[in-house]
């Protein structure tokens, strides 16, 4: 399914600042297992993986948006969340 959403070139920086701290999370959770200091590894190792994971997701969306706002930084139009207005004849049928 593909997704319809207009790209933007907004950043949202809480979710930059999320990213990053899932993937801190991620290594902080390998370095413990690595050390031994784990009761459960295959957890800590799962919970690793998917928090690395989401925060490498969560950093590439906005890095896109990013790359989108300083390629289209001359029109802002063309990422504005605003919807685009028809001119006044558009829709219109001729006669």
């Amino acid at each position: 399914m593909k997704n319809d959403k207009k790209q933007t070139g907004r950043v949202n920086y809480i979710w930059v600042l999320a990213g990053g701290y899932l993937i801190y999370l991620a290594v902080q959770i390998f370095k413990t297992v690595l050390a031994g200091e784990s009761d459960m590894p295959a957890v800590g190792v799962t919970g690793g993986v998917v928090f690395a994971v989401l925060g490498a997701l969560l950093l590439l969306r906005e890095w896109k948006a990013y790359r989108y706002a300083l390629a289209h930084k001359d029109d802002p139009s063309t990422w504005s969340d605003e919807p685009e207005e028809l001119p006044e004849n558009e829709g219109e049928e001729e006669v």
